[in-house]
């Protein structure tokens, strides 16, 4: 009896793993099982690797009307989960390296035909390192309680509804004669309400519907690659992900992500090209061990009359508090006597 309790509590803190929120650290639709909710108390550490390939870089702040960025991606998010007033709450840090490439043809950008800048220094990059990092903060509304472990395994799955706030910083590294860079030179603020579905009851197999809408704002970039100062229009975003777990194991995702707005501007010049992608792809993910689990994603990225590919990949390993592990202990001695 008490091997039979323990495995059901693995069980369920195996579902669990998915459910620990990782921040995207794309432009485009957000992880799956992103904003899911989790025991309270509770450490994890990820690795997040991204290939991706559109006309925008991770940072937003440039695109290329007629060109391909490739980006190359790597993040290492750190999130502890907590309760604040009795709701859940969470506090994630993602710093963030990578690899952009570019060609960019000057001729192709508004206003700047005529400008004198060396081919070799602007047309071509291909940089790596630091790249603008994130951290950000959500927290329970409504129906998204501050529970332990076991606790969330009795809790019957609501409607959901958080508030969202994350702050991109100016960590990347940024060479003013590069239209592109790894960091944007600028803060940004983005302010959402993720929200979750729950479309079935099953502790085991759960499935679940995510919608995230989004506003992010930027502040001003006061060293351009020319001019004086660059201005950029807020960024809306709307992400979903459908999830369901075929066992206790493995699942599998759709999820989408569209954006729109963000057009940038350097003093009087003509105005930068409008964002406007979408992003799809299927996702499969798999439990390794009771705390490690892994997820993939294959996808792709509709803009302008070109199609880009997005590839991720990410690995989690979770840490359950010194409470949580006593508490299952516990059960498990209770119904073994």
């Amino acid at each position: 009896m008490k091997s039979k309790i323990l495995n059901n509590f693995l069980g369920f803190f195996i579902v669990l793993l998915s459910m620990v929120p990782l921040m995207e650290i794309s432009a485009q639709a957000e992880p799956p099982t992103t904003w899911l909710l989790p025991p309270k108390d509770l450490w994890a550490f990820s690795y997040q690797y991204l290939d991706l390939e559109s006309n925008l870089t991770p940072s937003s702040d440039v695109v290329l009307a007629n060109g391909v960025i490739n980006a190359y991606v790597s993040a290492i998010p750190i999130v502890r989960s907590f309760s604040l007033g009795g709701n859940i709450a969470q506090v994630f840090v993602v710093p963030t390296f990578g690899n952009l490439t570019a060609s960019v043809n000057i001729n192709d950008i508004p206003g700047f035909g005529d400008v004198d800048l060396d081919p070799n220094e602007f047309e071509i990059i291909d940089k790596t390192g630091m790249m603008d990092s994130q951290v950000n903060f959500r927290m329970g509304l409504y129906n998204a309680p501050a529970l332990n472990i076991i606790e969330l395994s009795q809790w019957e799955r609501k409607f959901q509804v958080y508030g969202f706030l994350g702050v991109t910083l100016p960590t990347g590294e940024y060479i003013s004669d590069r239209r592109i860079n790894l960091g944007a030179n600028r803060w940004a603020f983005r302010l959402g309400a993720p929200m979750v579905v729950p479309l079935n009851q099953n502790k085991k197999k759960p499935a679940d519907l995510e919608i995230h809408p989004s506003l992010t704002f930027f502040t001003n970039n006061t060293d351009p690659f020319v001019g004086d100062t660059k201005k950029q229009k807020a960024l809306f975003r709307f992400n979903t992900a459908v999830t369901k777990y075929f066992t206790s194991k493995f699942y599998t995702s759709l999820s989408a992500g569209y954006q729109y707005g963000g057009i940038t501007e350097i003093d009087n010049l003509p105005k930068g090209v409008r964002i406007e992608q979408f992003g799809a792809g299927v996702t499969a993910g798999y439990t390794i061990a009771s705390i490690i689990s892994a997820q993939a994603t294959l996808g792709q990225i509709f803009f302008n009359d070109k199609n880009g590919l997005m590839g991720r990949f990410q690995v989690t390993v979770i840490l359950p508090s010194k409470s949580d592990r006593e508490l299952i202990n516990q059960a498990a001695h209770a119904q073994g006597n």
